[in-house]
């Protein structure tokens, strides 16, 4: 997060910083456009007006280039002396005036040229020539005197009143002429540029820092929340060693008295029948139910909580396999009650822990022969498939289910009201569940509280 956030305010400050060079270049480049434009303008009054006559002075002398003008120079009745200036000549010193006032120079320039002092330099001659390829703008930044300046330079084009001073140089009109440059200090825009500059360094540095500030308070807040997990987890899977070393015991300590309960219960009945009466053989009958419902029980705790612990071992199983050792197995008591078998000939091969599906198989059938009731007559094993998941049904039509027992039969130690008097342990059903999440599937029941009911056991295909 440090890195990311670091990139990142480097890569805004870098644009940032760029884009403020951009818009000083900007700004610079309109006021180069902003003068070019007011010596157009004046040039084209002056054009438009064949010139204008000023008074002779050591400033202005007559100009030589305009030699074979017939009334280059005049005389007022007065008597005072005039000569004609010519656009170009009127705006060379306008602009040598501007730049003596306001440090910004500009000069108008040809590759043809009629006075030496307007020829071009390097950078003015490269434009020019540019301009013969059809170039319409060229600037750059660059040293005088090493002092930086933008340099922007346009052409001049040939307008009819230029003919009178040019026509002897073969220009035509509308073709280029020569070129206006405009240089413009770039000092007073660097200053500028280095203010906002350092605000955007101080700002984007600010929120640097505010943003480690950040990723440093979730990391040590992240930090001691994992500590605290850890913490609990550890608390917590030492809590579930004890549990389970306490259940372990228990079933252990619960086994052996109910075991030696129920033999010596079955030797007294087997010695000492004839001399119990009625009411003792019943009392006698009823221990042994009861310790075996001890044992049961135990013996469904400790598969309960081996289905928690044990790791499931992944191989391919067919279906069908399945189906059949689960009917073999089941054939005698089958065949006892009368009960009907149907099965789904199904050749298909699936990724699961063969062991614990036998025993899903083997806990369903279980609960439809215990619950089912007498007149339970068909039990039925089906497959479906999704997209994710193989599904499996094993479906009775003996006693319903209430649809609210459908949802929580599956937790441990829940039994449905309807069977209440049938005796059992409630772990049945929870370890079928435990194995499906084990399996990334699920379980669920389906009865309309009528006859009837399918359970549907669920295995993710990408095992």
């Amino acid at each position: 997060m440090v890195v990311g956030w670091t990139v990142l305010c480097f890569l805004s400050t870098y644009w940032s910083i760029a884009t403020e060079k951009e818009v000083v270049l900007n700004l610079a480049r309109k006021e180069a456009l902003t003068i070019f434009n007011k010596d157009q303008a004046f040039r084209f009054w002056a054009t438009s007006h064949g010139g204008v006559y000023v008074p002779v002075t050591e400033l202005t002398p007559p100009n030589p280039n305009l030699s074979h003008v017939p009334d280059r120079d005049i005389v007022t009745p007065e008597g005072k002396n005039l000569t004609l200036m010519n656009p170009a000549y009127m705006l060379r010193q306008v602009i040598n005036q501007y730049g003596d006032l306001y440090k910004i120079k500009g000069k108008v320039t040809s590759l043809k040229l009629l006075n030496i002092i307007n020829e071009p330099d390097a950078w003015e001659r490269q434009a020019l020539q540019a301009f013969d390829d059809g170039v319409e703008e060229v600037f750059e930044v660059e040293l005088v005197e090493d002092v930086p300046f933008l340099r922007l330079m346009r052409p001049l084009y040939a307008l009819k009143g230029c003919m009178k001073c040019h026509e002897s140089q073969g220009y035509n009109v509308g073709d280029v002429r020569g070129g206006v440059s405009v240089s413009i200090p770039m000092s007073p825009y660097y200053k500028m540029s280095y203010r906002a500059t350092l605000k955007i360094y101080f700002t984007n540095t600010f929120f640097w820092l505010a943003g480690i500030l950040v990723v440093v308070f979730i990391f040590f807040r992240g930090k001691s929340r994992i500590i605290e997990r850890r913490t609990a987890e550890a608390e917590l899977n030492e809590s579930s060693e004890k549990i389970k070393l306490f259940a372990y015991s228990v079933s252990h300590d619960l086994k052996n008295p109910a075991i030696a309960l129920h033999g010596i219960t079955k030797l007294l009945i087997k010695n000492y029948r004839d001399n119990l009466d009625e009411k003792g053989a019943r009392y006698c009958d009823r221990i042994l139910k009861s310790s075996d419902h001890i044992i049961s029980l135990v013996e469904q705790i400790n598969l309960y909580m081996s289905s928690k612990e044990r790791p499931i071992v992944l191989a391919r199983v067919n279906a069908k396999d399945i189906f059949q050792a689960i009917r073999q197995e089941y054939s005698d008591q089958l065949s006892m009650r009368g009960i009907k078998w149907l099965e789904l000939e199904l050749d298909i091969e699936i990724r699961a822990d063969k062991l614990a599906l036998l025993r899903v198989f083997r806990n369903l059938i279980d609960n439809s022969l215990k619950y089912g009731g007498d007149d339970l007559s068909t039990i039925e094993i089906s497959y479906n498939e999704s997209d994710e998941d193989h599904i499996f049904s094993v479906k009775n039509d003996g006693v319903g289910l209430d649809p609210e027992d459908c949802k929580r039969i599956f937790d441990p130690f829940k039994r449905s009201k309807t069977v209440s008097e049938v005796e059992g342990s409630g772990l049945g059903l929870a370890i079928v569940k435990e194995i499906a999440d084990l399996h990334h599937g699920k379980v669920w029941g389906e009865s309309d509280g009528g006859n009837g009911v399918t359970f549907y056991f669920a295995i993710a295909k990408n095992l």
